[in-house]
């Protein structure tokens, strides 16, 4: 029980980061969010209208055109 008295917890050690960790830690986080962001208000394919006004027919024709050269 002598030996009990002299027992003490150990202290842990300061963290201290320097702005090369810090960096390291935050640049990643960033791209993650700004790649979720982006994915987010890109357009989606499926739904968006077709630039060439002509209708389903007329691509149609268009091809069976090109198909008879």
């Amino acid at each position: 029980m002598e030996q009990v008295n002299q027992i003490s917890a150990v202290e842990p050690e300061k963290v201290s980061l320097d702005a090369v960790e810090i960096a390291g830690l935050i640049v990643p986080l960033l791209f993650a969010i700004m790649a979720i962001v982006l994915v987010a208000l890109a357009p989606d394919s499926a739904e968006a209208p077709s630039k060439d006004s002509k209708t389903e027919s007329q691509r149609v024709e268009l091809i069976e055109q090109i198909q008879r050269r």
